[in-house]
């Protein structure tokens, strides 16, 4: 008796499982079924009927999601997908509606993401999901081309980059969506800075960072922005994330370099007119050293890329001429009883003798630069070096004719 109980109970429990089963393919079906009064709703105009057909979509698709029966159905992961995305649209077309910020968020788009690209890797689902995804990419990229004809460069990049994103979320890559979304980038960086917006163009720039990581030019334009800004946390935030990606590009180290020379020298402007007994000069001076010292960093990684790159090795150059130059004045400034005098003395014609080295690079690939070979006649005078300073007087003189 006790037996037949059990398995009596056995059966029902069973029973009920294959209900509760059944009971989560009907809410996945159920979803399907409610998420074509979507479309109409949404072409037609009728956002507040769009957000509500969504919303009762994700009641039926919730628990589907959940449940171990569904759970790994690529057709639920196909509805999840969509539905979860069509609330990412309806909240960003409804800023005001704050029951639907939730889904303007990195969680949404996971969601988004991870069930997309479930249902794309099964046979069934494959096509459909392309389907889906390639009406939305058209509908942004036509979106992107509008506002891009109207110079509404930020919302074009908005309408590109979103097309994008798209076909990334399974993994397609989309050069043709992401040169137009650079291109929309830079255009609308350009506008903003020529409309004196350069804070809202820092932002925008750093809004592009996740779609565009290795995109040097935004980030060569956000670490001047940066700077111009004052912000110099952030400039060294754009320079870690761009050189992560791109380890090996030359012009890249050769830019930052030149951009903390640059930063350097106004630095440097200011240093100058103080008088050396200062009680800020120290800091000043270490602030410009520091700036100095990214430069030398990054213009001697490029030159490790390539040991002929002129342009970085020109720029190296200056730099120790300048530190040269800078360490001569103060010199100058010093007393003559000053015990600090002979080392500084000695120091700056090292750092004469080290400007001669990449210059000496950049003159093999342009022999008869006159203006060049004259900075090298000054720097091996300053250097001590007086009979390589005569060869290039007269170098420089020849080229100059």
């Amino acid at each position: 008796m006790k037996f037949r109980f059990i398995k009596i109970a056995a059966l029902a429990v069973g029973i009920l499982v294959v209900s509760l089963a059944n009971a989560q393919k009907s809410n996945v079906v159920s979803a399907a079924v409610e998420y074509k009064k979507f479309d109409m709703a949404f072409y037609g105009g009728n956002m507040e009927e769009a957000t509500s057909v969504l919303l009762n979509c994700k009641e039926y698709i919730d628990p589907a999601m959940k449940d171990e029966s569904t759970k790994d159905d690529p057709k639920a992961h196909y509805y999840n997908g969509i539905i979860h995305f069509g609330l990412m649209i309806v909240s960003s077309a409804q800023p005001e509606n704050e029951a639907l910020k939730q889904f303007q968020s990195e969680g949404t788009k996971e969601i988004v993401e991870k069930s997309l690209k479930f249902a794309h890797d099964d046979r069934k689902y494959k096509a459909e999901v392309e389907s889906y995804i390639d009406r939305w990419v058209s509908m942004m990229s036509m979106q992107g081309s509008m506002m891009f004809e109207k110079k509404e460069y930020d919302m074009a990049f908005a309408g590109f980059g979103g097309a994008y994103a798209l076909r990334q979320m399974i993994d397609i890559e989309d050069e043709d969506m992401k040169n137009n979304a650079l291109v929309s980038a830079k255009n609308a960086v350009i506008t903003m800075k020529n409309e004196g917006k350069t804070k809202e163009a820092l932002e925008f720039i750093e809004s592009t960072q996740e779609l565009l990581p290795d995109n040097p030019d935004l980030a060569i334009e956000g670490i001047n922005l940066s700077f111009e800004l004052g912000e110099f946390e952030k400039a060294e935030s754009f320079i870690a994330a761009v050189v992560k990606v791109n380890p090996d590009d030359k012009q890249l180290f050769a830019s930052i370099g030149r951009i903390f020379l640059t930063n350097a020298d106004s630095q440097k402007k200011t240093l100058m007119e103080m008088d050396i007994y200062s009680p800020d000069y120290a800091s000043q001076s270490s602030k410009v050293d520091e700036l100095y010292a990214k430069a030398e960093t990054n213009l001697k990684k490029a030159l490790e890329i390539d040991p002929k790159y002129a342009d970085a090795a020109y720029d190296l150059g200056v730099l120790y001429l300048g530190l040269g130059e800078t360490m001569k004045e103060r010199v100058r400034q010093l007393d003559y009883e000053d015990p600090n005098r002979e080392e500084l003395e000695k120091k700056s014609e090292e750092l004469y003798a080290q400007a001669a080295v990449p210059l000496e690079i950049y003159v093999e690939q342009d022999p008869n630069n006159a203006a060049v070979l004259r900075v090298l006649y000054q720097v091996y005078y300053n250097a001590g070096n007086t009979e390589k300073a005569l060869e290039y007087k007269k170098r420089s003189e020849e080229a100059a004719e």
